[in-house]
Protein backbone atom coordinates (compact mmCIF):
# COMPACT_ATOMS: atom_id res chain seq x y z
CA UNK A 1 0.00 0.00 0.00
CA UNK A 2 1.38 3.40 -0.97
CA UNK A 3 2.05 5.98 1.71
CA UNK A 4 0.32 9.35 1.51
CA UNK A 5 2.60 12.13 0.27
CA UNK A 6 2.42 15.36 2.25
CA UNK A 7 2.91 18.90 0.94
CA UNK A 8 2.25 22.41 2.10
CA UNK A 9 0.35 23.23 -1.11
CA UNK A 10 -1.15 21.06 -3.85
CA UNK A 11 -1.97 22.71 -7.19
CA UNK A 12 -4.44 20.91 -9.45
CA UNK A 13 -3.87 21.61 -13.15
CA UNK A 14 -0.67 22.70 -14.93
CA UNK A 15 -2.11 25.31 -17.27
CA UNK A 16 -0.88 28.92 -17.02
CA UNK A 17 -2.79 29.59 -13.78
CA UNK A 18 -1.73 26.38 -12.06
CA UNK A 19 1.92 26.53 -13.10
CA UNK A 20 2.17 30.20 -12.11
CA UNK A 21 0.69 29.35 -8.71
CA UNK A 22 3.06 26.42 -8.17
CA UNK A 23 6.06 28.52 -9.19
CA UNK A 24 5.08 31.44 -6.95
CA UNK A 25 4.53 29.22 -3.90
CA UNK A 26 7.65 27.11 -4.45
CA UNK A 27 9.81 30.19 -5.04
CA UNK A 28 8.69 31.39 -1.60
CA UNK A 29 10.14 28.23 -0.07
CA UNK A 30 7.00 26.09 0.30
CA UNK A 31 6.75 22.36 -0.35
CA UNK A 32 4.53 22.24 -3.44
CA UNK A 33 3.19 19.61 -5.82
CA UNK A 34 1.64 20.28 -9.23
CA UNK A 35 -0.83 17.64 -10.40
CA UNK A 36 -1.51 17.44 -14.15
CA UNK A 37 -3.96 14.97 -15.67
CA UNK A 38 -2.35 14.95 -19.14
CA UNK A 39 0.94 13.46 -20.21
CA UNK A 40 2.40 16.90 -20.90
CA UNK A 41 1.36 20.39 -19.75
CA UNK A 42 0.05 22.50 -22.62
CA UNK A 43 -1.41 19.69 -24.70
CA UNK A 44 -3.86 19.68 -26.32
CA UNK A 45 -4.19 23.41 -26.99
CA UNK A 46 -7.79 24.67 -26.88
CA UNK A 47 -7.09 28.33 -27.31
CA UNK A 48 -6.51 30.94 -30.00
CA UNK A 49 -3.16 31.70 -28.31
CA UNK A 50 -3.52 35.47 -28.67
CA UNK A 51 -2.35 37.94 -26.00
CA UNK A 52 -1.20 41.54 -25.80
CA UNK A 53 2.56 41.82 -25.45
CA UNK A 54 2.20 44.20 -22.52
CA UNK A 55 0.06 41.71 -20.60
CA UNK A 56 2.40 38.84 -21.40
CA UNK A 57 5.54 40.65 -20.22
CA UNK A 58 3.79 42.11 -17.18
CA UNK A 59 2.75 38.73 -15.81
CA UNK A 60 5.55 36.40 -16.94
CA UNK A 61 9.19 36.26 -17.94
CA UNK A 62 8.23 35.99 -21.60
CA UNK A 63 10.63 34.08 -23.81
CA UNK A 64 11.21 34.82 -27.51
CA UNK A 65 10.56 31.17 -28.35
CA UNK A 66 7.00 31.51 -27.06
CA UNK A 67 6.20 34.02 -29.81
CA UNK A 68 4.90 32.48 -33.01
CA UNK A 69 3.79 35.68 -34.71
CA UNK A 70 3.59 39.39 -33.90
CA UNK A 71 0.33 40.95 -35.00
CA UNK A 72 0.17 44.36 -36.66
CA UNK A 73 -3.52 44.56 -37.56
CA UNK A 74 -7.04 43.48 -36.71
CA UNK A 75 -9.92 42.97 -39.13
CA UNK A 76 -13.60 42.61 -38.27
CA UNK A 77 -15.92 41.01 -40.84
CA UNK A 78 -19.63 41.82 -40.64
CA UNK A 79 -22.39 39.29 -41.39
CA UNK A 80 -22.72 40.63 -44.96
CA UNK A 81 -18.96 40.31 -45.55
CA UNK A 82 -18.04 43.97 -45.06
CA UNK A 83 -14.48 44.19 -43.70
CA UNK A 84 -13.41 46.83 -41.21
CA UNK A 85 -9.67 47.22 -40.56
CA UNK A 86 -8.72 48.42 -37.07
CA UNK A 87 -5.58 50.55 -37.14
CA UNK A 88 -4.52 51.42 -33.60
CA UNK A 89 -4.27 48.01 -31.97
CA UNK A 90 -1.99 47.35 -29.01
CA UNK A 91 1.06 45.27 -29.82
CA UNK A 92 -0.12 41.68 -29.75
CA UNK A 93 1.28 38.24 -30.37
CA UNK A 94 0.22 34.70 -31.11
CA UNK A 95 1.82 32.31 -28.66
CA UNK A 96 3.08 28.78 -28.88
CA UNK A 97 0.96 27.62 -25.94
CA UNK A 98 2.37 24.11 -25.95
CA UNK A 99 5.86 25.51 -25.47
CA UNK A 100 4.81 28.22 -23.03
CA UNK A 101 2.73 25.95 -20.80
CA UNK A 102 5.47 23.34 -20.68
CA UNK A 103 8.12 25.95 -19.86
CA UNK A 104 5.97 27.46 -17.12
CA UNK A 105 5.56 24.05 -15.49
CA UNK A 106 9.33 23.53 -15.68
CA UNK A 107 9.93 26.91 -14.05
CA UNK A 108 7.78 25.68 -11.16
CA UNK A 109 9.92 22.54 -10.99
CA UNK A 110 13.13 24.59 -10.98
CA UNK A 111 11.71 26.62 -8.10
CA UNK A 112 11.25 23.38 -6.14
CA UNK A 113 7.74 22.15 -6.98
CA UNK A 114 7.20 18.46 -7.75
CA UNK A 115 5.33 17.90 -11.03
CA UNK A 116 3.25 14.76 -11.43
CA UNK A 117 1.92 14.20 -14.96
CA UNK A 118 -0.63 11.56 -15.98
CA UNK A 119 -2.10 12.24 -12.56
CA UNK A 120 -5.80 13.12 -12.70
CA UNK A 121 -7.29 14.11 -9.36
CA UNK A 122 -10.33 11.93 -8.77
CA UNK A 123 -11.44 13.37 -5.46
CA UNK A 124 -10.50 16.06 -2.95
CA UNK A 125 -11.87 15.94 0.57
CA UNK A 126 -11.12 17.85 3.74
CA UNK A 127 -9.78 15.62 6.47
CA UNK A 128 -9.27 16.09 10.22
CA UNK A 129 -6.77 18.80 11.02
CA UNK A 130 -8.08 21.02 8.19
CA UNK A 131 -5.88 19.41 5.53
CA UNK A 132 -6.95 18.26 2.08
CA UNK A 133 -6.64 14.76 0.70
CA UNK A 134 -6.23 14.64 -3.10
CA UNK A 135 -6.86 11.13 -4.36
CA UNK A 136 -5.30 10.14 -7.69
CA UNK A 137 -5.06 6.71 -9.37
CA UNK A 138 -1.35 6.30 -8.59
CA UNK A 139 -0.98 8.27 -5.36
CA UNK A 140 -2.73 10.16 -2.60
CA UNK A 141 -1.53 13.66 -1.78
CA UNK A 142 -2.16 15.43 1.52
CA UNK A 143 -1.86 19.23 1.55
CA UNK A 144 -2.58 22.09 3.91
CA UNK A 145 -3.80 24.27 1.03
CA UNK A 146 -5.15 23.28 -2.37
CA UNK A 147 -5.15 25.60 -5.39
CA UNK A 148 -7.71 24.52 -7.98
CA UNK A 149 -6.86 25.23 -11.62
CA UNK A 150 -8.77 22.38 -13.25
CA UNK A 151 -10.48 24.39 -15.99
CA UNK A 152 -14.00 25.45 -16.85
CA UNK A 153 -15.60 22.23 -15.60
CA UNK A 154 -13.95 22.60 -12.17
CA UNK A 155 -15.29 19.34 -10.83
CA UNK A 156 -13.02 19.75 -7.80
CA UNK A 157 -14.34 23.23 -7.07
CA UNK A 158 -17.89 21.93 -7.17
CA UNK A 159 -17.02 19.08 -4.80
CA UNK A 160 -15.59 21.58 -2.31
CA UNK A 161 -18.75 23.66 -2.17
CA UNK A 162 -18.59 26.21 -4.99
CA UNK A 163 -21.49 26.67 -7.37
CA UNK A 164 -19.76 26.07 -10.69
CA UNK A 165 -22.94 25.86 -12.79
CA UNK A 166 -23.02 28.15 -15.82
CA UNK A 167 -26.18 29.61 -17.34
CA UNK A 168 -26.48 29.16 -21.13
CA UNK A 169 -25.77 32.89 -21.59
CA UNK A 170 -22.57 32.56 -19.59
CA UNK A 171 -20.66 29.95 -21.58
CA UNK A 172 -19.35 29.77 -25.12
CA UNK A 173 -19.14 26.33 -26.71
CA UNK A 174 -16.02 26.41 -28.85
CA UNK A 175 -14.42 24.39 -31.63
CA UNK A 176 -10.79 24.85 -32.63
CA UNK A 177 -8.29 23.51 -35.13
CA UNK A 178 -5.00 24.48 -36.73
CA UNK A 179 -4.88 24.97 -40.50
CA UNK A 180 -2.31 25.59 -43.21
CA UNK A 181 -3.25 27.67 -46.25
CA UNK A 182 -1.67 30.32 -48.51
CA UNK A 183 -4.92 32.32 -48.12
CA UNK A 184 -4.19 33.24 -44.50
CA UNK A 185 -3.38 36.88 -43.74
CA UNK A 186 -0.22 36.48 -41.66
CA UNK A 187 -0.21 40.02 -40.23
CA UNK A 188 -3.74 40.39 -38.86
CA UNK A 189 -6.16 38.66 -36.54
CA UNK A 190 -9.47 38.37 -38.36
CA UNK A 191 -12.81 38.17 -36.53
CA UNK A 192 -16.12 37.17 -38.11
CA UNK A 193 -19.52 37.87 -36.54
CA UNK A 194 -23.08 37.02 -37.47
CA UNK A 195 -25.77 34.45 -36.76
CA UNK A 196 -24.78 32.45 -39.83
CA UNK A 197 -21.17 32.15 -38.65
CA UNK A 198 -21.21 31.91 -34.86
CA UNK A 199 -24.55 32.81 -33.23
CA UNK A 200 -23.98 34.77 -30.04
CA UNK A 201 -20.20 34.64 -30.50
CA UNK A 202 -17.60 35.00 -33.25
CA UNK A 203 -15.22 33.04 -35.45
CA UNK A 204 -11.54 33.86 -35.76
CA UNK A 205 -8.37 33.29 -37.73
CA UNK A 206 -5.14 33.95 -35.80
CA UNK A 207 -1.94 33.61 -37.88
CA UNK A 208 1.07 31.65 -36.62
CA UNK A 209 3.47 32.17 -39.54
CA UNK A 210 4.53 29.78 -42.33
CA UNK A 211 0.99 29.78 -43.83
CA UNK A 212 -0.38 28.40 -40.55
CA UNK A 213 -3.18 29.74 -38.34
CA UNK A 214 -5.37 28.89 -35.38
CA UNK A 215 -8.97 28.84 -36.57
CA UNK A 216 -11.97 28.50 -34.30
CA UNK A 217 -15.34 29.78 -33.23
CA UNK A 218 -17.47 30.02 -30.15
CA UNK A 219 -21.25 30.09 -29.94
CA UNK A 220 -23.31 31.12 -26.96
CA UNK A 221 -24.78 28.28 -24.93
CA UNK A 222 -28.32 29.41 -25.75
CA UNK A 223 -27.62 28.69 -29.44
CA UNK A 224 -25.76 25.43 -28.98
CA UNK A 225 -26.68 21.80 -29.69
CA UNK A 226 -24.66 18.61 -29.75
CA UNK A 227 -21.99 18.79 -32.46
CA UNK A 228 -23.01 22.26 -33.64
CA UNK A 229 -19.73 24.14 -32.97
CA UNK A 230 -17.72 21.57 -34.93
CA UNK A 231 -20.20 21.60 -37.81
CA UNK A 232 -20.20 25.41 -37.99
CA UNK A 233 -16.41 25.50 -37.85
CA UNK A 234 -16.09 23.09 -40.76
CA UNK A 235 -18.53 25.17 -42.83
CA UNK A 236 -16.60 28.33 -41.93
CA UNK A 237 -13.26 26.81 -42.97
CA UNK A 238 -14.71 25.57 -46.24
CA UNK A 239 -15.93 29.10 -47.06
CA UNK A 240 -12.94 31.11 -45.92
CA UNK A 241 -10.00 28.76 -46.53
CA UNK A 242 -11.01 26.30 -49.25
CA UNK A 243 -8.46 23.57 -49.91
CA UNK A 244 -6.60 24.15 -46.64
CA UNK A 245 -4.96 21.40 -44.63
CA UNK A 246 -6.58 21.12 -41.19
CA UNK A 247 -5.39 19.37 -38.05
CA UNK A 248 -7.35 17.65 -35.31
CA UNK A 249 -10.56 19.24 -34.05
CA UNK A 250 -10.73 20.16 -30.36
CA UNK A 251 -13.86 21.31 -28.55
CA UNK A 252 -14.44 22.84 -25.15
CA UNK A 253 -16.19 25.52 -23.16
CA UNK A 254 -15.14 29.07 -22.31
CA UNK A 255 -16.82 30.87 -19.39
CA UNK A 256 -18.04 34.38 -20.16
CA UNK A 257 -19.34 35.44 -16.78
CA UNK A 258 -18.33 37.11 -13.55
CA UNK A 259 -15.56 35.57 -11.48
CA UNK A 260 -16.74 33.23 -8.73
CA UNK A 261 -17.22 34.64 -5.24
CA UNK A 262 -15.55 33.86 -2.96
CA UNK A 263 -12.31 32.87 -4.65
CA UNK A 264 -11.15 31.37 -1.36
CA UNK A 265 -13.03 28.89 0.82
CA UNK A 266 -11.18 27.74 3.95
CA UNK A 267 -7.87 26.41 2.59
CA UNK A 268 -9.01 26.02 -1.02
CA UNK A 269 -8.52 28.59 -3.80
CA UNK A 270 -9.86 28.87 -7.35
CA UNK A 271 -7.78 30.28 -10.22
CA UNK A 272 -8.07 30.64 -14.00
CA UNK A 273 -11.05 29.26 -15.91
CA UNK A 274 -12.10 27.37 -12.78
CA UNK A 275 -12.60 30.79 -11.17
CA UNK A 276 -14.20 32.25 -14.35
CA UNK A 277 -11.32 34.74 -14.69
CA UNK A 278 -11.79 35.70 -18.31
CA UNK A 279 -12.69 38.66 -20.52
CA UNK A 280 -16.38 38.14 -21.19
CA UNK A 281 -16.36 39.88 -24.58
CA UNK A 282 -13.38 38.16 -26.18
CA UNK A 283 -13.09 35.01 -24.08
CA UNK A 284 -9.38 35.79 -23.55
CA UNK A 285 -7.97 34.58 -20.25
CA UNK A 286 -4.22 33.95 -20.48
CA UNK A 287 -3.18 37.22 -18.83
CA UNK A 288 -5.85 36.87 -16.15
CA UNK A 289 -4.68 33.31 -15.41
CA UNK A 290 -0.99 34.22 -15.15
CA UNK A 291 -1.76 37.07 -12.75
CA UNK A 292 -4.24 35.08 -10.67
CA UNK A 293 -1.92 32.10 -10.36
CA UNK A 294 1.02 34.22 -9.33
CA UNK A 295 -0.79 36.08 -6.55
CA UNK A 296 -2.72 33.00 -5.37
CA UNK A 297 0.53 31.05 -5.00
CA UNK A 298 2.11 33.96 -3.15
CA UNK A 299 -0.84 34.29 -0.77
CA UNK A 300 -0.83 30.55 -0.13
CA UNK A 301 2.88 30.59 0.68
CA UNK A 302 2.38 33.50 3.06
CA UNK A 303 -0.52 31.72 4.80
CA UNK A 304 1.59 28.71 5.81
CA UNK A 305 2.79 29.32 9.36
CA UNK A 306 4.65 27.24 11.92
CA UNK A 307 1.42 26.78 13.87
CA UNK A 308 -0.70 25.91 10.82
CA UNK A 309 -2.52 27.83 8.11
CA UNK A 310 -3.47 31.48 8.60
CA UNK A 311 -6.64 31.38 6.52
CA UNK A 312 -7.19 35.13 6.64
CA UNK A 313 -3.93 35.59 4.71
CA UNK A 314 -5.42 33.67 1.80
CA UNK A 315 -8.02 36.38 1.25
CA UNK A 316 -5.22 38.69 0.10
CA UNK A 317 -5.46 36.84 -3.22
CA UNK A 318 -9.06 37.87 -3.82
CA UNK A 319 -8.37 41.46 -2.76
CA UNK A 320 -5.47 41.79 -5.21
CA UNK A 321 -7.43 40.14 -8.01
CA UNK A 322 -10.35 42.51 -7.48
CA UNK A 323 -8.06 45.55 -7.44
CA UNK A 324 -6.26 44.60 -10.65
CA UNK A 325 -8.90 42.98 -12.84
CA UNK A 326 -12.21 42.90 -10.96
CA UNK A 327 -13.68 46.09 -12.39
CA UNK A 328 -12.37 45.30 -15.87
CA UNK A 329 -14.07 41.93 -15.85
CA UNK A 330 -17.31 43.38 -14.48
CA UNK A 331 -17.36 45.82 -17.38
CA UNK A 332 -16.77 43.10 -19.95
CA UNK A 333 -19.56 41.01 -18.44
CA UNK A 334 -22.04 43.89 -18.44
CA UNK A 335 -21.17 44.80 -22.04
CA UNK A 336 -21.54 41.19 -23.15
CA UNK A 337 -24.81 40.84 -21.32
CA UNK A 338 -26.64 43.69 -22.99
CA UNK A 339 -24.91 43.49 -26.38
CA UNK A 340 -26.12 39.92 -26.94
CA UNK A 341 -29.66 41.08 -26.22
CA UNK A 342 -29.64 44.29 -28.28
CA UNK A 343 -27.76 43.55 -31.50
CA UNK A 344 -28.56 41.50 -34.58
CA UNK A 345 -27.06 40.97 -38.05
CA UNK A 346 -28.74 44.03 -39.54
CA UNK A 347 -27.38 46.22 -36.75
CA UNK A 348 -23.84 44.86 -37.19
CA UNK A 349 -24.01 45.39 -40.96
CA UNK A 350 -25.06 49.02 -40.50
CA UNK A 351 -22.17 49.69 -38.15
CA UNK A 352 -19.69 48.12 -40.57
CA UNK A 353 -21.09 50.15 -43.48
CA UNK A 354 -20.62 53.34 -41.47
CA UNK A 355 -17.07 52.48 -40.49
CA UNK A 356 -15.78 51.60 -43.97
CA UNK A 357 -16.65 55.12 -45.11
CA UNK A 358 -13.99 56.43 -42.75
CA UNK A 359 -10.30 56.48 -43.62
CA UNK A 360 -8.87 53.12 -42.52
CA UNK A 361 -5.90 54.71 -40.76
CA UNK A 362 -8.28 56.56 -38.47
CA UNK A 363 -10.37 53.59 -37.39
CA UNK A 364 -9.48 52.43 -33.90
CA UNK A 365 -11.33 50.51 -31.22
CA UNK A 366 -12.67 53.76 -29.77
CA UNK A 367 -14.18 54.64 -33.17
CA UNK A 368 -15.81 51.22 -33.37
CA UNK A 369 -17.10 51.59 -29.82
CA UNK A 370 -18.61 55.02 -30.39
CA UNK A 371 -20.11 54.13 -33.77
CA UNK A 372 -21.74 51.06 -32.29
CA UNK A 373 -23.22 52.60 -29.18
CA UNK A 374 -24.17 55.99 -30.57
CA UNK A 375 -26.79 54.26 -32.73
CA UNK A 376 -28.40 52.76 -29.66
CA UNK A 377 -28.97 55.39 -26.92
CA UNK A 378 -29.72 52.81 -24.23
CA UNK A 379 -26.44 51.03 -24.90
CA UNK A 380 -24.56 54.32 -24.92
CA UNK A 381 -26.07 55.29 -21.58
CA UNK A 382 -25.17 51.94 -20.01
CA UNK A 383 -21.67 52.05 -21.50
CA UNK A 384 -20.97 55.48 -20.03
CA UNK A 385 -22.26 54.28 -16.64
CA UNK A 386 -19.86 51.33 -16.81
CA UNK A 387 -16.80 53.35 -17.81
CA UNK A 388 -17.59 56.52 -15.95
Amino acid sequence: MEMDESFDIAVIGAGPAGSAAAWSAAAAGRNVCLLERNEKPGFPVRCGEGIGIRSLTEHSDARPEWIKREITGSVMVAPDGTKVTIADIDKSTILDRERMDYDLSQEAVKAGAQLFVNTPVIEVIRIPGGRYQCRCPQRTVIAKIVIIADGVESRIGRALGWNTCLAPDDIESCAFTRVTSPLIDQDSCVFFVGSGVAPGGYAWIFPRGNEEANVGLGILGTHCAAGKPGKLLQEFINRQLPGCRAGALHCGGVPVTRYIRPLVRDGAMLVGDAARQVNCISGAGIAYSLFAGKIAGGAAAEAIRADGVHYQALTKYEKLWKQRYGKQQERSFALKDFVIHHTDDAFLNRIAATLVKKKSGRIGYLTVFLSTFSRHPLLMFKAFKLFG
